[in-house]
């Protein structure tokens, strides 16, 4: 996996043989409605995942690790690829990785280009 942060965006990208995925998340100080923002895709490529279905992962993945780090992350934009898969959850585990990365004080390679 690879975590970049570009501005106020942390980032993952997972990339595998059969299945890819990056996910980006903007964090909240405080409580507030969070924006979805789905990456712009080429004109005919099929989408293969919803906002609803990764916001609800991400968001359970979000309120897993909070309470496994005894933390009160909170988000205020989550960023996907609508032509990514969401299938097996992966969005619950992306979410995880990136808080763990943050609360840990983990690297993030700074952005080199815009998405």
């Amino acid at each position: 996996m690879k975590f970049i942060k570009e501005g106020d965006i942390y980032k993952v990208a997972r990339i595998t043989g059969t299945q890819d995925n990056i996910l980006g998340i903007s964090l909240a100080e405080n409580d507030t409605d969070i924006e979805i923002v789905e990456w712009n895709i080429k004109e005919g490529s099929q989408r293969k995942s919803s906002s609803h279905e990764v916001f609800e992962q991400v968001l359970k993945g979000l309120k897993k690790t909070n309470e496994e780090l005894g933390k009160n992350y909170k988000l205020s934009k989550i960023y996907f690829l609508p032509t990514d898969s969401a299938t097996n959850s992966i969005y619950q585990h992306l979410i995880t990785e990136i808080i763990k990365r943050i609360d840990g004080k983990g690297e993030f390679i700074a952005a080199q280009y815009k998405h």
